[in-house]
């Protein structure tokens, strides 16, 4: 996928909402819809929550996290609010 792909979200995106497992994903890119607790934030396979400083803390809507290119957010776990995963 090409960066501009990315910008305009050409391979579509998907609202994930509530606590159970999201996967399996191969998304880019979040954006929380509301203010979102993440309790796990698998990129390609291996837990990343901490890397991204998202352990402990509250998403606020509308904050964008992305993955580097070449990799994929391949499963995501919310305790609370909802997010758009942007397909890669």
């Amino acid at each position: 996928m090409t960066d501009g792909q990315k910008i305009i979200g050409a391979r579509g995106s998907k609202l994930l909402t509530g606590v159970s497992a999201h996967t399996p994903l191969t998304g880019y890119a979040i954006i929380p819809q509301e203010d979102t607790v993440i309790t796990s934030f698998i990129v390609d396979g291996v837990e990343e929550r901490t890397s991204y400083g998202l352990g402990g803390n509250t998403l606020k809507a509308g904050s964008l996290i992305t993955v580097p290119s070449g990799s994929a957010i391949t499963a995501l776990t919310m305790s609370s609010g909802s997010v758009v995963i942007y397909n890669g």
